[in-house]
């Protein structure tokens, strides 16, 4: 499974998760799913909704996430993933992230891999690394990035 991006889009969330500093940027991955590839073609930044622990907690507003969709399925697109970003942090997939997916969520049986979830390293306020995963078997698993020009 690869997720690919254009590099102007992984600046675009780069952008975001540096202005949002010290807090989680989060939005939507829009594109198309072609067998083990699934491609990014446009990125839907959204508001981090969680009101305590935003340095370390995103939440994206359900009202939103919904209008956004209709958004993306006009385009033609689909809904493919998410992204988040981590300040001060490395790129992972923390517990925390897992329990708040949906595939996770709904449980057993465990739905197939559905969404990709991209994440950046945010540290000192500039990007340090992204790495994107999936959530197969109740378990996030990481997947390869290909970043095109």
């Amino acid at each position: 499974m690869m997720l690919i991006i254009a590099q102007k889009q992984l600046e675009l969330i780069t952008q975001h998760g540096e202005a949002t500093y010290p807090y989680e940027c989060c939005g939507l991955l829009a594109g198309k799913k072609e067998k083990k590839k699934w491609i990014v073609y446009q990125i839907f930044p959204m508001n981090n909704a969680e009101e305590k622990r935003k340095n370390d907690r995103y939440v994206i507003n359900a009202d939103e996430r919904k209008e956004t969709h209709k958004r993306i399925t006009s385009l033609g697109l689909e809904l493919i993933g998410f992204y988040h970003s981590h300040p001060d942090h490395d790129v992972y997939f923390s517990q925390t992230d897992l329990e708040s997916s949906e595939e996770y969520q709904f449980g057993q049986p465990w739905l197939p891999p559905t969404y990709a979830y991209l994440v950046i390293s945010i540290k000192y306020k500039k990007k340090e690394n992204h790495g994107a995963f999936i959530v197969k078997e109740g378990k996030s698993q990481k997947i390869d990035v290909m970043v095109e020009n």
